[in-house]
């Protein structure tokens, strides 16, 4: 164990590699996560990092996961980072932004509108979805990915967990959330956005949108054979406003919207950026995915032994992390790795950074899916994979989320043929606020197949 609780005389972190003016501003505006791993492997799993006027402890890799798991609800608080965007959407408090006893009782809450078993009972319809998703985009044509999939994604998940998909809302959603997260959370651009008309319209008609759902489930329009949903929940909720006030329900009900937009969707558009530029990988899905459909819709058993899809998804997730650190404010003192963390540090708790070590991960910039099968096995050594982050705050949707992103590859190469445009694409990343292929790359719908 390499930390101790209490106030400690041992130093401050080394302040990690910049310039004297911007200090690691630009690093880590770049690819924070290339930038961490670097600074680990020169500093060890603690340092300091400076950008601009913002401040940060960073603590990283498997050393930092176990920490987290063990340690975070005494020493770190998430309420700091994330109530102002509460805030922002008129709510007192959200699961994300909550610790200790009232965040259990949040997750608790909303577990089933989140669960695996949300979209395992409901294969045929989100192959509907899928379905209608490529009967409007024309067969020869190219779309922007991370877009493209950012509607599908929000469509599926508004679906599943809500009822309904976003409509005529998702650019809005998709604005909204872009630019509230990147001002209020990752600090990329300046609070005075929030100002301008495009977000606080935005805004209203993402708020539209999530009381929309919450007057169809109150005044008994949604489908009476759907079992409860996220939202049935959180309505009963009410009755007890220590849990769940009644001015918190248009943000929790807009969260199927949110969940996937910078998440599930950018892990989608990565997929489909190595399955394109693979042309062997993409074949073993694809016959995969036509065995997997042979019979009809399939069950959820069914998917769970696509064994190549569903290294290639792991492989993803460490290849390309979406959260390359979880966001901290220091409540407690405490010593890691001989050095202080002193209460109210803005801290990142880099827990990816051990995905890209060679000692956990040999050839770490290497697409290798049989890192996964025994007796490798490099995704089981502690603190060495964490795509949905690890401890109280670890994802609630991945178990929903590592089934929609298989059931809707497997969908996506079963039903239509895709290349990469230009077929020749290098992968550029952008991290806005999220990690995405930039928009230079593009999917074309060779054809249809199979239906």
């Amino acid at each position: 164990m390499i930390w101790k609780s209490g106030p400690t005389d041992a130093p401050l972190p080394p302040l990690a590699d910049g310039s004297f003016l911007v200090g690691s501003m630009q690093a880590m505006l770049s690819d924070p996560t290339d930038f961490m791993v670097k600074q680990y492997q020169k500093f060890g799993p603690i340092f300091r990092i400076k950008a601009l006027n913002n401040k940060f402890t960073v603590i990283a890799g498997p050393e930092a996961c176990l920490f987290l798991a063990r340690e975070a609800s005494k020493h770190l608080s998430s309420w700091d980072t994330w109530h102002s965007l509460d805030a922002e959407m008129g709510a007192s408090q959200s699961l994300i932004s909550v610790d200790g006893e009232q965040h259990s009782r949040l997750r608790a809450l909303e577990k089933r509108g989140y669960s695996r078993q949300t979209i395992e009972t409901q294969f045929p319809a989100v192959l509907n979805v899928i379905n209608g998703f490529l009967d409007q985009w024309p067969v020869g044509t190219s779309q922007v990915t991370v877009p493209q999939l950012q509607r599908l994604i929000t469509d599926e998940l508004g679906m599943l967990i809500a009822g309904q998909g976003p409509g005529e809302y998702i650019d809005d959603v998709r604005t909204f959330v872009r630019i509230a997260l990147m001002t209020h959370i990752t600090r990329q651009r300046p609070g005075f956005l929030r100002l301008l008309p495009q977000y606080r319209r935005a805004r209203d008609r993402s708020l539209e949108l999530s009381q929309k759902v919450l007057d169809a489930h109150r005044n008994g329009k949604r489908d009476p054979n759907r079992p409860p949903s996220l939202i049935d929940d959180i309505i009963a909720a009410t009755n007890d406003p220590t849990l769940m006030p009644e001015g918190d329900l248009v943000m929790t009900a807009l969260g199927p919207y949110i969940a996937g937009l910078d998440t599930v969707a950018n892990t989608m558009s990565f997929l489909m950026y190595v399955l394109t530029t693979k042309p062997e990988l993409y074949k073993q899905v694809e016959a995969e995915a036509d065995a997997l459909f042979a019979n009809g819709v399939p069950e959820p058993a069914d998917l769970r032994k696509m064994d190549v899809l569903h290294r290639v998804v792991l492989e993803n997730f460490r290849m390309y992390p979406i959260a390359p650190a979880v966001p901290r404010t220091v409540k407690a003192p405490f010593e890691f790795g001989g050095y202080r963390v002193d209460p109210g540090t803005r801290m990142l708790v880099a827990t990816t950074v051990g995905h890209f070590l060679p000692e956990l991960h040999p050839e770490p910039e290497k697409f290798d899916i049989d890192r996964y099968l025994a007796p490798r096995n490099e995704h089981r050594i502690p603190g060495a994979f964490a795509p949905f982050s690890t401890g109280s705050h670890t994802c609630l949707g991945a178990g929903l989320a590592e089934v929609q992103i298989m059931l809707t590859t497997a969908a996506l190469l079963h039903y239509a043929k895709f290349e990469a445009d230009p077929i020749d694409y290098k992968l550029k990343k952008v991290f806005a606020p999220t990690p995405a292929p930039d928009n230079s790359f593009k999917l074309r719908f060779v054809k249809r197949r199979n239906h």
